[in-house]
């Protein structure tokens, strides 16, 4: 009896022994698994002294540098006199290759594989998107040109001298990165390169400015209720509803239908690529309707948002309504400290409104400016329409040298100044003229933005066509 005792003490024993090597070699194989296999897919650590790298001595990568098609001895420095930037670069064995621009150096992900070679390629840095316009109006100076004619043998331009494309058709389709359902680019046309311009952080800057190249549907500027301004809208952008239809942070804005049901409308449905309600006003009808209006394939892509520089917009007008509308005048009225409602003396019933106007807005999304359309004329008739009244652009056939006409009503985003209307606001009409009107009414919206600074333009990837042409458009890196 205590003979089997002390067996099973010692099979009890040799069993808990067990256990223990057996659980202390699975933890430490786990463990050599681990970091066997984070070595590969979370970091990598390679012997690298001022840029040169230890090919395969200690480690399972190494690095090519190349400046251009020549390769190099070692990585160059961050600030390096020959003026080198990082490129790109390629891996194999399916790795990846990313750049920390502020650590200066490569950073390798999904590395399952030893012994991985990595290419590293810089180069002198590509201008950006504005230099790389500026420069081709060196040369094209039929289809490029500055702010401002020549009256009396001298140049009459802005303070700002911005550079514009002119004319009938120039070549200034770009692919800023938007596809349709389809998978095809939604195409966009670059207005030009507006300088001084001041982004969300105060910092004035030269910015490339594009417009869609097609409307996104006709929609109502800004409404209100019967009681405001006898309910047809009001002239101010930072509270319209084609800015809340535009932009972010808009998306539970909610309005009471005509049965007095709730309905969330004009909810940043372009910025969120989404479907839902929008203000459309259909002529000889009483009162405001909502239509259905989807934007799933031609609102904005998380692609195009990150290009996008929140700035600010100005939203100013002339003093009174009988201002003469020469382009200069226009220009300097956009950016002055005028609004839409300070010039209404009627307080009844369409000047009641109790909001307040501004003459600058921070956002991402506007429309073009009367001063956009106006500058856009080209051929030899420039000179000449440049010194047209606004009011008076079609009747002189200036709409016909003027890319940005599109044979329909188009919003712009500048309110009118009007001594008995509160609600009015500057459209070019269909027959060219660029008039005000009343914001309730339904026009096309084609979106404008700003571009970062930062961005470029690639290389012409079909060099047989005209970069820039709506068959070849400039395609944004």
């Amino acid at each position: 009896m205590k003979l089997e005792k002390y067996v099973d003490k010692n099979i009890k024993r040799r069993k808990i022994i067990l256990i223990t090597i057996s659980a202390i070699v699975l933890v430490g194989f786990s463990f050599l698994l681990y970091k066997t296999f984070a070595s590969f897919t979370e970091s990598v650590e390679f012997p690298m002294m001022n840029g040169k790298v230890d090919y395969f001595g200690n480690s399972d990568i190494y690095f090519v540098f190349y400046e251009g098609d020549k390769q190099l001895e070692e990585m160059p420095q961050k600030d390096n006199k020959e003026n080198l930037v990082f490129d790109h670069g390629t891996c194999d064995n399916g790795a990846t290759i990313e750049w920390d621009s502020e650590e200066w150096g490569p950073i390798v992900k999904n590395l399952s594989k030893s012994k991985t070679k990595c290419s590293l390629y810089f180069d002198e840095p590509k201008p950006t998107a504005a230099e790389y316009i500026k420069n081709l109006a060196k040369t094209d100076t039929t289809h490029l040109a500055y702010d401002g004619i020549e009256l009396l043998g001298e140049d009459i331009g802005t303070n700002d001298n911005n550079l514009r494309y002119i004319g009938k058709n120039p070549n200034n389709y770009i692919d800023i990165g938007d596809k349709d359902g389809n998978g095809n680019p939604i195409l966009w046309r670059i207005i030009g390169i507006m300088n001084n311009i001041e982004n969300y952080n105060g910092n004035k800057d030269s910015y490339l400015k594009v417009i869609r190249s097609d409307s996104i549907g006709k929609y109502t500027w800004d409404t209100s209720v019967n009681n405001v301004n006898d309910g047809e809208g009001v002239n101010e952008w930072s509270q319209a509803d084609v800015m809340k239809l535009l932009n972010p942070d808009f998306e539970k804005n909610q309005d009471i239908d005509s049965s007095g049901a709730t309905q969330t409308i004009n909810n940043s449905l372009y910025w969120n690529s989404e479907k839902g309600k929008c203000y459309f006003y259909n002529n000889n009808e009483v009162s405001n309707e909502f239509v259905d209006c989807d934007f799933r394939s031609s609102g904005i892509s998380n692609i195009v948002k990150e290009r996008l520089e929140k700035v600010y917009w100005n939203t100013g007008t002339f003093e009174t309504e009988d201002d003469s509308y020469i382009y200069l005048n226009t220009y300097n009225a956009e950016r002055s400290s005028h609004n839409g409602r300070e010039q209404c003396n009627f307080l009844e019933p369409y000047c009641n409104d109790k909001i307040d106007r501004t003459t600058k807005w921070l956002g991402y999304i506007g429309l073009m400016y009367p001063s956009d359309y106006w500058f856009a004329v080209g051929e030899e008739a420039r000179n000449d329409c440049l010194q047209v009244p606004l009011g008076y652009f079609g009747d002189f056939e200036c709409q016909n040298n003027d890319w940005l006409y599109n044979e329909e009503y188009q919003w712009t985003m500048t309110p009118a100044p009007h001594s008995e209307y509160a609600q009015q606001v500057y459209a070019i009409f269909d027959e060219g003229n660029g008039l005000n009107i009343g914001s309730i009414l339904s026009y096309d919206i084609r979106p404008v933005v700003y571009l970062k600074s930062s961005v470029r333009i690639a290389t012409n990837p079909n060099p047989e066509q005209e970069y820039g042409s709506i068959g070849n458009p400039f395609i944004l890196e």
